[in-house]
């Protein structure tokens, strides 16, 4: 069995946690990456898996001479800097690192998850505040609920309104630290096959 087949199986029977990556996000607007930042006592916004977006106008993404990568792989929930993340399902470390190219995800932690025999994924949480890596190791474990990060400022979460870029990744290779959150139109077909939609694991509908 693939392992998008396992990672398919094991999802269409996962129930509810109420476990949510940010608190409000079940009560969640739609959001749009070059919205006005989301303010304290306001509705968090969240949104833009597979959304193919003009805003990426960035070297990073575009280029000279070549397709820009303008289809999205995550899931964007815009909330105030500082706004705390947890991790809806328990698992380690794989690696973290801060890529402050200009666009980039700033502060990044990717987890390493394998809720059943058979199936190994990874889930990466990008736009943190660099503090959320102070004294992070591979290995670290998190329990389903836990608090892992918060979110950072757009000066240093890569120049965005503040959020969390959440992505699932069920071949990440030999990436560390870093994996593409967007994909040139062309080959969305492969990228979205190995990065699956995470609104289902986020309990989102």
């Amino acid at each position: 069995m693939s392992n998008r087949a396992a990672y398919d199986r094991w999802i269409a029977s996962l129930r509810p946690t109420g476990i949510e990556l940010i608190e409000g996000l079940n009560k969640a607007l739609p959001g749009k990456l070059d919205a006005p930042e989301v303010k304290h006592g306001e509705p968090l916004r969240a949104g833009g898996y597979g959304e193919d977006r003009t805003v990426y106008t960035q070297t990073l993404f575009s280029p000279d001479g070549e397709e820009p990568r303008t289809v999205h792989l995550g899931l964007d929930v815009f909330a105030p800097a500082g706004a705390d993340v947890f991790t809806p399902l328990s698992g380690r470390v794989h690696s973290s690192r801060i890529n402050d190219a200009d666009g980039d995800y700033g502060p990044t932690i990717i987890l390493e998850h394998a809720p059943v025999l058979g199936l190994k994924f990874h889930t990466l949480y990008g736009h943190l505040s660099r503090d959320s890596l102070k004294g992070l190791k591979p290995g670290t474990a998190f329990m389903a609920g836990e608090r892992i990060a918060e979110l950072g400022t757009k000066r240093e979460n890569g120049g965005w309104s503040p959020h969390v870029h959440f992505q699932i990744i069920l071949d990440i290779g030999s990436a560390k630290g870093d994996y593409p959150g967007v994909c040139r139109r062309s080959e969305q077909d492969h990228w979205l096959s190995i990065c699956p939609d995470p609104g289902p694991l986020l309990g989102l509908r």
